[in-house]
């Protein structure tokens, strides 16, 4: 949940952090999988959540003029859901990053309902909308695992596990 006191900057501050957070996550998930379908579909999402960062850093710099990034938080961000930790299945960080972009998704909502500018209104409207299509995208990839737990193998018939963010 986020805090009903921190206004659209600091949502921005917080989610510039997050948008890194889940670039690290999709790189780290794309560098481990060996079927092709995947590597591209993450590497792919990991480009489009760098992409949301500068985004919101250049947002960010012409609302307050200000050219050094905002503080962002330096530990765990919970309003963007639980970390990604050793052992994990494939399907079990599909299943968080799903929650991640969902949670992001109201993140941009509600930064949205507070931005008093025409421009931060329709930034964090496409975000809301990117994290939406992000989850779709996941969701389906989850559901393709689902039906056919094989998918989830390696060449060598062993699960895909993630090894470190």
């Amino acid at each position: 949940m986020i805090d009903p006191s921190l206004t659209a900057l600091e949502i921005i501050g917080v989610a510039i952090r997050a948008e890194r957070d889940a670039f690290d996550l999709y790189s780290a998930m794309a560098s481990q999988v060996t079927k092709p379908e995947l590597k591209d579909e993450f590497a792919g999402l990991a480009d489009q959540e760098r992409q949301h960062e500068r985004w919101l850093q250049e947002y960010y710099s012409a609302a307050t003029g200000d050219d050094a990034p905002p503080p962002t938080p330096t530990v765990r961000i919970k309003i963007f859901g639980p970390e990604v930790h050793d052992g994990m299945n494939l399907l079990e960080v599909l299943d968080l990053a799903i929650t991640k972009e969902h949670l992001a998704e109201t993140a941009y909502s509600t930064a949205g309902e507070r931005a008093t500018d025409a421009s931060g209104k329709r930034l964090l409207g496409e975000l809301v909308q990117f994290e939406r299509s992000h989850a779709r995208r996941l969701e389906k990839l989850r559901d393709d695992a689902r039906r056919d737990p094989a998918w989830l193998e390696d060449a060598g018939g062993r699960t895909i596990q993630l090894e470190g963010p």
